[in-house]
């Protein structure tokens, strides 16, 4: 392991993917065994005053939250006061879905590996203010397909939107248990479950009982702190006008405080490696015990796969065969926000990246950082795979059109005998629509190359063995028009 300097082929790989990128900062940092390896700032926290971004600049975490959620589920199980297998409606009696016995059997563990069998949906948005969604035109928000327009009003307590999603027309994509999709409601949900069972709102009792004992001073979910702050970046948003992208700066940060148990922590690098050693010491931040050693463990373990060799645990992405070790990390993107968490236990790595564009680079820098610092080559790839062939005829099959509630919008389509894919949901943010070359990995799985980075994509059939949705981004995605070349 390289424990002096560092490779400055890396960091000539980093300026390049953000010059191509046009992302105005980005900062990681790695540590070893809780000792400070790297710090290496790129770029600006703010562009047009050329103020350097630092680790004690605040960020966004976006999902990366999602692993303090449960940290907190935990935590309120070792005081038991509730236990993650009860139900979810011992403490939200009024949530409901389409499917009352399912709902019955979804339990808090469901909530937190995404496998109640509830889609990704949109409804979140109305509890978020200044969020990319806001300037969507009607016929392309996706909220407009799921929630009738009487339905859709500004949303402030856990009642309310268990009200909207009550309303909300979709259908189960399994049972609880059956299928890992992403789901950001669930997570908003959880932090109502937090409130109630500790007495405190979800923001408070994370702040008492994780940030203030881990000894992060400058992480914080209200957006009315940050002014108080000395290092604070600018958030960068890309919009693109006839026909040209332009990278602006935003100076309205979403604002989603009744939601944040699903992604609205503001830190920085430094807080959270401090944050990362509760995951690489079982449970310690320096001489504060935050978790107990089986806490971590089951926050670690691989409950379910999420992707091709990949697997979800408690708030966190787990890739069990990391080179002799295990790979713990999870990313976050919401406007203005890229963040990767990642961490290598075993052989004391932790490691903190963060940009202030959506879609940067973050979860390159660290994968290569990570290859880097063990002396494996940058352009090692993130999967092993056997070669796998696939008929043509069944190659069709997949062919359609894919959409969800969070708007995504994914084309596949059959050319000279090979399956493509175009990620429609770029236009929506502004970004570029690729062609992507589907090439097969195992049963119904195949991978791609997403500039510069290994995508894998899955499809999921029903009992009849027709393709019903295809998995990418963690989130299953249902077909919604079925058809030999739907690229329209």
């Amino acid at each position: 392991m390289r424990q002096q300097g560092w490779s400055v082929e890396w960091e000539e790989l980093v300026a390049k993917e953000m010059k191509e990128g046009r992302v105005p900062g980005c900062v990681m940092g790695v540590n070893l065994n809780g000792q400070s390896l790297l710090r290496k700032s790129f770029g600006y926290r703010d562009r047009e005053k050329e103020l350097e971004i630092t680790p004690d600049t605040v960020m966004g975490l976006a999902s990366v939250t999602k692993s303090f959620t449960c940290m907190a589920i935990m935590q309120l199980q070792e005081a038991k006061k509730l236990s993650v297998h009860d139900p979810v409606i011992k403490y939200l009696p009024e949530f409901r879905t389409p499917d009352r016995q399912k709902t019955e059997q979804m339990t808090i563990h469901h909530f937190m590996t995404h496998t109640t069998g509830i889609p990704p949906l949109p409804i979140d948005h109305l509890a978020i203010r200044n969020s990319m969604f806001d300037d969507m035109p009607d016929e392309d928000n996706p909220i407009h397909r799921y929630l009738k327009k009487e339905y859709q009003k500004p949303i402030s307590t856990f009642e309310e939107l268990m009200e909207a999603l009550a309303l909300t027309e979709y259908e189960l994509v399994g049972s609880p248990g059956q299928l890992f999709s992403y789901s950001n409601d669930c997570y908003s949900l959880l932090g109502a479950v937090i409130a109630r069972v500790s007495g405190k709102s979800y923001d408070v009792y994370v702040k008492e009982h994780i940030l203030e004992p881990a000894d992060m001073p400058s992480s914080t979910f209200l957006l009315s702190d940050l002014p108080h702050l000395p290092d604070v970046t600018t958030i960068y948003h890309l919009k693109e006008n006839n026909g040209v992208s332009d990278i602006y700066p935003d100076p309205l940060w979403e604002d989603g405080l009744l939601v944040a148990a699903s992604g609205y922590l503001n830190s920085t690098v430094r807080d959270m490696l401090n944050y990362a050693e509760i995951f690489r010491t079982g449970g310690w931040v320096g001489k504060e015990r935050i978790l107990s050693e089986e806490s971590v463990k089951q926050m670690i373990y691989p409950h379910v796969q999420n992707s091709y060799g990949r697997y979800y645990g408690y708030g966190l992405s787990i890739q069990p065969d990391y080179y002799g070790g295990t790979l713990i990390k999870h990313g976050g993107a919401i406007k203005g926000v890229a963040a990767n968490l990642a961490i290598v236990p075993e052989r004391g790595i932790t490691s903190m990246a963060l940009a202030n564009l959506t879609g940067s680079l973050v979860e390159k820098a660290t994968l290569t950082a990570l290859h880097a610092v063990e002396g494996r080559p940058l352009n090692t790839p993130q999967y092993q795979f056997e070669t796998y062939s696939v008929p043509l005829s069944q190659l069709g099959e997949y062919a359609g059109r894919y959409a969800s509630g969070e708007g995504m919008d994914i084309i596949v389509y059959m050319v000279e005998g090979v399956l493509m894919m175009i990620d429609k949901t770029l236009d929506a943010f502004g970004g570029k629509q690729l062609n992507y070359l589907l090439r097969p990995i195992g049963e119904h799985q195949f991978i791609t190359d997403r500039e510069g980075s290994e995508l894998t994509v899955g499809f999921v059939t029903g009992e009849d063995g027709s393709v019903k949705a295809i998995s990418m981004y963690y989130r299953i995605i249902s077909r919604v028009a079925a058809t030999e070349d739907s690229r329209i």
